[in-house]
């Protein structure tokens, strides 16, 4: 039996491990690697497209899977193992496509880790720019459902993106996992697809059991892995939904929260 409190972290990225100014502070960082140096499992668990969390993988120096597009993907980047992957249902991605198309709304098209959108509009630069990754404008998307999407999103104003939550949640609700994530985001997932079921095949993966694992998170979409974790830790600045779904509340992700809970649980050196 090991003797570590915790043997596997999932670390939700944006607004929870990354400051404000999108990047890993120094005693994160130091925080997360120390814990991996004591044995620990620390695995990025994000919403993100893979390509635009292996900065931070990188950064982190961690050799563990990535679960990303809230679940629908779990890759190795340094083996390139697939532990997991996920498709939106073809039909789903074909009414969403057309819904945008009829409605003038901003949509991400994820196909094969690249993005697609139908214009180089300031929507695609914002998102382009927030997540560090290419985005290639090909007109009508419609010309790219003859394969499913790992994941779709919806890039619009805060109360347009809550509106269409309401709208499309209790229509897809069978047949697609729907959820915000950022205030303006809207992610159309496979049915099935979390990030608490990702923690769970993550956790199978190296066999360590529930009781074992942490999962760190702000948002609705990390409501599911706070809730499967043995610890659920979600940050000050956490929606209440997400609060009232954790075990543990951390400090602001803008003040180092996840260093201040693995340096207490851990018995790390405070602050480095």
């Amino acid at each position: 039996m090991s003797s570590l409190p915790y043997e596997l972290i999932a670390l939700d990225l944006d607004m929870t491990l990354l400051n404000p100014q999108l990047e890993i502070s120094p005693r994160n960082r130091a925080a997360v690697r120390r814990c991996r140096d004591l044995g620990v499992k620390a695995v990025i668990s994000s919403g993100r497209m893979h390509a635009s969390t292996l900065a931070y993988q990188r950064a982190l120096e961690l050799d563990t899977p990535i679960i990303s597009y809230n679940g629908a993907l779990i890759k190795c980047d340094t083996t390139g193992e697939v532990l997991l992957h996920r498709r939106v249902d073809l039909e789903i991605a074909r009414e969403i496509v057309a819904l945008c198309e009829r409605e003038g709304l901003h949509l991400n098209y994820y196909l094969d880790d690249t993005l697609y959108v139908r214009e180089a509009n300031r929507w695609a630069q914002l998102y382009a720019e927030r997540c560090a990754v290419p985005f290639h404008a090909v007109g009508d998307l419609r010309k790219l459902t003859d394969r499913a999407p790992t994941k779709l999103l919806i890039f619009a104003e805060p109360e347009r993106i809550a509106e269409l939550n309401r709208r499309l949640a209790p229509v897809y609700g069978d047949r697609a996992y729907i959820t915000p994530s950022f205030a303006d985001y809207l992610e159309v997932m496979p049915l099935g697809v979390d990030k608490g079921q990702a923690l769970a095949v993550v956790a199978r993966h190296f066999g360590v059991p529930q009781e074992k694992t942490i999962a760190f998170g702000d948002a609705l979409n990390d409501v599911p892995a706070l809730r499967w974790a043995g610890l659920g830790v979600a940050m000050a600045n956490a929606k209440p939904a997400v609060k009232d779904a954790a075990d543990q509340i951390a400090p602001h992700h803008a003040e180092d929260g996840v260093a201040a809970v693995l340096e207490a649980l851990f018995d790390l050196p405070a602050g480095s």
